[in-house]
C-alpha cells in the first residue's frame, strides 16, 4: 500500500496553514467543555479559501448533540472572531462551522 503523498504548500498558503491550524485549536480547546465532544476536523481547499473552510465538531451521542446544538452559534461567532484576529474574514461563519454526531 503507497502512501498518500504530502501536498507541498506554497510559503502564503503554508502561512494560511498554520494560522488555520493554530484557530482550529482553540476551538478544540474550547468545545472540550462541551459535554460528549469527540473532535475537530476541518477541510479546505486553498484556491477557494476561506469559503470552502469546512470545521466539525463531532459529539458521541444525539443525546449530546442536541445538548450541545444550543451553543453552535455561539462557537460560529467565536471561530469568526478567532479567524478575523489571524487575518482571515470569514463572510458568512455559519457556513463553515457546524457540530455533527460521530460516525
Amino acid at each position: 500500500m503507497k502512501k498518500p503523498k504530502k501536498i507541498k504548500h506554497s510559503q502564503t498558503t503554508q502561512k494560511l496553514e498554520n494560522r488555520l491550524i493554530a484557530t482550529i485549536e482553540k476551538v478544540k480547546s474550547l468545545s472540550e467543555e462541551l459535554t460528549g465532544f469527540v473532535n475537530v476536523n476541518y477541510t479546505v481547499k486553498y484556491d477557494n479559501f476561506p469559503n470552502s473552510l469546512l470545521v466539525h465538531c463531532t459529539f458521541d451521542t444525539e443525546t449530546n448533540l442536541a445538548q450541545a446544538k444550543v451553543e453552535e452559534v455561539n462557537y460560529q461567532k467565536n471561530l469568526h472572531k478567532l479567524l478575523f484576529k489571524q487575518g482571515i474574514v470569514l463572510k458568512n461563519s455559519s457556513h463553515n462551522l457546524v457540530f455533527i454526531l460521530e460516525s
